[in-house]
C-alpha cells in the first residue's frame, strides 16, 4: 500500500510542475523557464572577488530572472570572463540561510540552494517544503530542472522518519456532492 500511495505521490507531484495536471490546477511556469534572460540582483552588500572569479552578496539577497524569484541571506555568484568580452557570463549561484525560490505558481523553501545556470537546473535543501496550491510536499533535497520540468525529491536516508512526505488537494467536481457529506451518503 505505501509503494502505492509513494508512486501515486510522485505522479501527481511530477504532473503538477510539468503541466500535466489535472483541470483547474495552476500549471508551473518553470517548465520552459528561459534560462538566457537577464539576472538582477539586489541585496545590502556585495564584496567582489575578482581574481577568484566570485561575487559574494549579503544581507537581503533578492535574484530574478523573468518569472523566477529566489531570495535568501547569503548569495555568492560564480562567473567567468571570456576573452574578448568585458561582461563575466554568470555560471553558478549558491545560496544560503532562508532560501526561497518563488513563481506564481509555487514556491520552494529550504535552507541552502544551488543554481546552475549552465545545466539549467535548481537544487535546494535542507528541510525543503515544496507548495503548489493545496498540495505540499517536503524532503530534504529537491532538484528542478528548468527545461523539461521534471522535479525530483529526495529524503534524508539516515533520518528518523527519513521518507518524503506530501499532501495533495483534491479539488471539488462540479456537480457533485460536498466531500464533507463523506462516502455513500
Amino acid at each position: 500500500m505505501f509503494r502505492a500511495s509513494l508512486i501515486l505521490a510522485s505522479v501527481l507531484l511530477c504532473a503538477s510542475v510539468t503541466g500535466i495536471a489535472p483541470p483547474g490546477h495552476a500549471q508551473s511556469v518553470l517548465k520552459d523557464h528561459d534560462t538566457y534572460q537577464p539576472i538582477d540582483i539586489t541585496a545590502d552588500r556585495l564584496e567582489l572577488k575578482q581574481r577568484e572569479s566570485r561575487a559574494d552578496f549579503t544581507g537581503n539577497v533578492r535574484v530574478i530572472q523573468g518569472q523566477l524569484t529566489m531570495t535568501a541571506e547569503n548569495l555568492t555568484v560564480f562567473y567567468e570572463t571570456v576573452d574578448g568580452t568585458s561582461d563575466p557570463e554568470i555560471r553558478r549561484l549558491d545560496v544560503t540561510g532562508g532560501v526561497r525560490l518563488a513563481s506564481r505558481t509555487e514556491t520552494v523553501e529550504g535552507e541552502w540552494g544551488v543554481y546552475d545556470v549552465d545545466r539549467r537546473l535548481v537544487t535546494i535543501g535542507g528541510n525543503v517544503l515544496m507548495t503548489q496550491n493545496d498540495t505540499t510536499i517536503r524532503g530534504d533535497r529537491l532538484e528542478l530542472d528548468l527545461v523539461s520540468g521534471l522535479t525530483k525529491l529526495d529524503s534524508v536516508e539516515d533520518a528518523e522518519e527519513g521518507r518524503v512526505r506530501g499532501r495533495f488537494g483534491i479539488p471539488a467536481r462540479t456537480g457533485e456532492k460536498d466531500s464533507t457529506d463523506g462516502p455513500g451518503r
